[in-house]
């Protein structure tokens, strides 16, 4: 009987440690954090007028009506959809591209562990933030303006705006390497161009090229958006389609977007799986 209460005690515990483990822990910092979180978000919906009751009753028969005009899909000119499609693409790549060069030395100059001193790093830093702040939209409308219409204003946006994004992920996956390597080539008299040719670069390769699949994915969805503002590519026809009210091949558009993403995601995927 006591070998029985010996071996039953232990279970009793840990069938209590568990259920001590699955209860929520509500501390009071947490509570206050969802119920500053909860006030926020009322004031916000106040400030702006917004009326979620409304736009899922009145607004709903609207959004009814545009769809049922985007039926059936028109894909009458089919060919000259597929190669606006492709012409986003290669905005896409070139922008990305772009981004990647410039991108390299502004990392390497923010980058804590191997900037060449403080003031560089600051002001390689500040440029990174500032081309992240600026968004590709205000971009794309200044190069337009000032070039014209066409595939180049995109392409510079892309490259411009992404550059600050590629330059702040290369620059955190520097800071974040082994140091050991960096020391053992430091302390045998490596010069820094040895050290980041041979310390640095070989251990951020498979991040980096996660990275650059990542930008060139996040690209190809916004080259389509840019082209509203007439920097090129099926953004423009979906722009003319929208004005024309030519609902039809709106959603033709659509579709070829959505599946030209679909297969890039896939694709991209798998090559960030197969470099882990």
């Amino acid at each position: 009987m006591n070998n029985k209460n010996i071996f039953k005690l232990p279970e009793n515990n840990q069938k209590e440690d568990l259920e001590k483990y699955l209860r929520p822990q509500w501390s009071w910092k947490t509570i206050t954090f969802i119920s500053l979180t909860i006030i926020l978000l009322t004031l916000v919906t106040i400030d702006l007028e917004i009326n979620f009751i409304n736009l899922f009753t009145d607004s709903f028969k609207y959004f009814a009506d545009i769809f049922s005009r985007m039926l059936p899909p028109d894909f009458s000119n089919f060919n000259d959809l597929v190669f606006s499609m492709i012409e986003t693409i290669e905005i896409a790549i070139l922008g990305t591209f772009i981004a990647i060069i410039l991108s390299i030395p502004l990392a390497l100059l923010s980058a804590k562990n191997i900037a060449p001193n403080i003031i560089i790093f600051f002001i390689a830093r500040t440029i990174t933030v500032f081309f992240r702040a600026i968004p590709e939209f205000i971009i794309a409308m200044i190069l337009v303006i000032a070039i014209g219409f066409g595939a180049m204003p995109g392409v510079l946006a892309l490259g411009i705006h992404t550059m600050g994004f590629l330059a702040k992920f290369y620059a955190e996956d520097i800071e974040h390497i082994n140091k050991g390597p960096v020391e053992a080539l430091r302390s045998s008299g490596a010069s820094k161009r040895q050290i980041i040719s041979f310390a640095v670069i070989p251990q951020i390769i498979p991040s980096f090229v996660a990275n650059n699949l990542y930008i060139l994915d996040r690209n190809i969805r916004m080259a389509t958006m840019l082209g509203i503002v007439g920097a090129g590519g099926i953004g423009y026809e979906l722009q003319s389609a929208f004005r024309m009210f030519e609902y039809p091949k709106v959603s033709a558009i659509i579709i070829i977007i959505f599946i030209t993403i679909f297969l890039i995601d896939n694709l991209s995927s798998y090559i960030r799986s197969k470099i882990k």
